[in-house]
C-alpha cells in the first residue's frame, strides 16, 4: 500500500478536533478499533490489503511538513502518493509517468 501513513484518517487530528486520530467517532480508524459497535455506524469493508504493522501510530503520529509537502504535491499533479519505490511502480503500471515530470513545455535551449 503506497500512502502508509493514514493521511485521511488523521484529518480530524490535523483540524484539532481531537487528541488522537483514533477518537474521531465518524472515521473509518474509529470504526476499525471499535468493531463491536454497531448502531448508527456503518460496517467497513475490508481493506484489499493486510493493514501495516503499527497502523495506529503511523497515523497518530505528528506529520513533519516534508510529508505534507510530499502530500500536496501529489494532490496537486495527480501523482500516487507513497515511497519512492511504490510511486515509481504505481505511475508505471498506471501510466502516470508525466505526473512527475516538471509541469509545461520544455524551455528552447539557446
Amino acid at each position: 500500500m503506497g500512502g502508509q501513513n493514514g493521511t485521511i484518517e488523521r484529518n480530524a487530528l490535523w483540524a484539532g478536533l481531537v487528541e488522537r486520530a483514533e477518537y474521531w467517532r465518524w472515521s473509518s480508524l474509529w470504526r476499525w478499533r471499535h468493531p463491536e459497535v454497531t448502531e448508527d455506524v456503518p460496517p467497513l469493508t475490508n481493506w484489499p490489503v493486510e493493514r501495516p504493522r503499527q497502523w495506529l501510530w503511523r497515523v497518530s503520529r505528528p506529520q513533519c511538513k516534508a510529508e505534507l509537502d510530499a502530500l500536496h504535491t501529489s494532490v496537486q499533479r495527480g501523482r500516487p502518493f507513497g515511497s519512492a519505490v511504490w510511486q515509481a511502480m504505481t505511475a508505471q503500471k498506471l501510466g502516470l509517468e508525466s505526473t512527475f515530470h516538471p509541469r509545461g513545455r520544455p524551455r528552447k535551449r539557446q
